[in-house]
């Protein structure tokens, strides 16, 4: 193409995933900047982003916690670099904040975020549906429906998120990062030079005084990108029949697979990968050539909604179903059995199998690594509470990561166990109820490294402001060490193992005023047991931080 070159890619004659599929899109769309916090399923796609470029090629960052890696990506739109955000579901959350105003003044060069949407909770604390949150943000979303067409909506997302000049986000799910398909043809990578900083009056604030224009243009840009969505080679149409079937994402890829590759004559097939706006003519066309229309989709009703929606504005009488009428389960991850079975009742001559997989994850029973310096401080903490008072006597609040393994025998530890880096200001307004209740009882917050860089310090800050009587045990393995390894701004290497200035966690702690603060290395053989007692019978905040390598990553510590 035009103003394009090849390179920068390596050719792999075999079988992708929709990861790669995706790192690849976002590589040959010119990407230059990429920013996110660790967290399955996206996680894989950052990775592959980093094998397949070299720092000169695209710069790679793991932020402290999603909303400065938005804030990043989005600065890095407006001075003239395409950039790319990497987040799961619950990530998105984090970096909604900013998102809502981003999305009023637009972006500069292209900026696409891209979230990994957990259905079923394989590693997560829910099964959100991001698509909610595009809506909110009234945002173009994108959700492809193969490996094939991973890639192709990545350039996609870049090319209209700079064309219209508004953040594009695109939604997969598990299923798609881990989906395998024949290696995808080599595209260019696009050198084309994105818009520069262009320095003009309020172009990039947001005020009171010009929110509702800004509103009204965002509005003529969504109509913008409709008009292109009708059009999108992302959405198709396969089949004559009179059932009709709207697959939206990667559910078409399942339903292909159960029909074995080919459309039975009883259906038609409206393939949809674009969500939002959602290509109303073409929903009504495909509406009025059938009788009645499935509608598959992970994880919400919105699909199934909308198209309700579309078929009610448009005269006609024929009834949707899905997971609002209770032809598909309401909950967890969507398998081939869940829609053979709505399938059958519709169309009974289809006769499809109904056998396969259909159930959720079990909870992970694997417990620490061996070698790994959280067993010791467990260790340390269980018998400090039974010499003070008793299991009965401690609260004890968890974050996310590796100590969630300590809910498994023999610990069994966690009382109170939520979202990331919220261990600390949880445990705080446990202390704060103890001392209003006059039960005496002790309060202790499990966080790790990353968990207290992400969000943990905030807490801290008010724990020690309120007069909280608490311990803030840090484990410090150096890393991300249950997403992957990924390095955080107290490791000692960035994204790529290359070196960096680490941050002093000890020194924040002292900092957010923590009354007390001691360090502890695991790895010396210092004891643990001495600094928790200490902590517990602190009269304020304790900080103790349990410092060790993590075995399993010791390159990314």
């Amino acid at each position: 193409m035009p103003g394009s070159k090849s390179g920068g890619i390596r050719n792999v004659n075999k079988a992708i995933s929709g990861a790669y599929a995706l790192a690849r899109g976002a590589i040959e769309a010119g990407v230059s900047l990429v920013t996110g916090y660790p967290g399955a399923p996206a996680t894989t796609v950052f990775n592959h982003i980093t094998d397949l470029t070299s720092p000169d090629e695209v710069q790679a960052e793991w932020s402290g916690n999603e909303k400065v890696a938005i804030e990043m990506a989005f600065g890095a739109s407006v001075g003239g670099m395409r950039s790319l955000l990497c987040v799961k579901s619950v990530g998105l959350n984090i970096a909604l904040d900013p998102l809502m105003a981003f999305n009023l003044s637009g972006c500069n060069a292209g900026f696409v975020i891209l979230v990994g949407d957990d259905p079923g909770s394989w590693g997560s604390q829910n099964e959100q549906d991001s698509r909610a949150l595009a809506l909110a943000a009234e945002l173009p979303l994108l959700e492809p429906a193969t490996v094939a067409d991973a890639q192709a909506a990545m350039r996609q997302a870049f090319q209209l998120s700079e064309e219209v000049g508004l953040p594009v986000i695109v939604r997969v799910t598990r299923a798609l990062i881990l989906a395998k398909a024949p290696e995808l043809a080599e595209k260019e990578i696009q050198t084309t030079s994105p818009p520069s900083f262009r320095r003009e009056f309020m172009r990039w604030v947001v005020l009171p005084i010009n929110v509702v224009d800004c509103h009204r243009q965002l509005h003529r840009r969504l109509d913008v990108v409709r008009a292109r969505f009708e059009g999108s080679l992302l959405n198709g149409v396969e089949g004559d029949g009179p059932c009709g079937v709207v697959a939206a994402g990667f559910a078409y890829q399942k339903l292909l697979t159960l029909l074995d590759g080919a459309v039975p004559p009883q259906l038609r097939i409206l393939r949809l990968g674009t969500f939002y706006p959602l290509p109303v003519k073409q929903v009504t066309i495909f509406l009025q050539a059938v009788e009645s229309v499935l509608v598959v989709e992970e994880t919400a009703r919105l699909v199934e909604r909308a198209v309700r929606a579309v078929a009610q504005r448009a005269g006609l009488n024929l009834p949707v179903y899905g997971r609002d009428t209770g032809h598909v389960p309401r909950v967890g991850e969507l398998f081939a059995p869940h829609i053979a079975a709505a399938l059958n009742e519709l169309a009974p001559q289809l006769a499809l199998p109904p056998e396969g997989e259909t159930g959720r994850p079990r909870p992970s029973r694997r417990p620490l690594c061996e070698g790994c310096p959280y067993t010791s401080t467990f260790d340390a903490l269980l018998e400090v509470i039974e010499q003070l008072s008793g299991r009965d006597e401690f609260i004890v609040v968890g974050d996310p990561g590796c100590m969630v393994r300590a809910q498994l025998p023999p610990y069994e530890l966690l009382d109170v166990k939520h979202s990331l880096g919220s261990s600390i200001g949880m445990a705080a307004g446990v202390a704060l109820s103890q001392v209003k209740r006059g039960t005496g009882k002790r309060v202790v917050a499990l966080v790790g490294d990353s968990g207290f860089l992400h969000s943990g310090l905030n807490g801290l800050v008010d724990a020690t402001r309120v007069g909280a009587k608490m311990l803030a045990l840090v484990l410090d393995n150096g890393a991300t060490a249950l997403s992957g390894g990924q390095p955080h701004p107290a490791s000692r290497v960035d994204a790529r193992g290359r070196p960096q200035r680490a941050v002093d966690v000890a020194a924040l702690a002292r900092e957010a005023g923590a009354g007390e603060v001691r360090v502890v290395d695991l790895d010396r053989g210092e004891d643990i047991r001495a600094a928790i007692q200490m902590g517990v019978e602190f009269d304020g905040v304790a900080v103790v931080i349990a410092r060790g390598r993590c075995p399993r990553w010791t390159d990314s510590a």
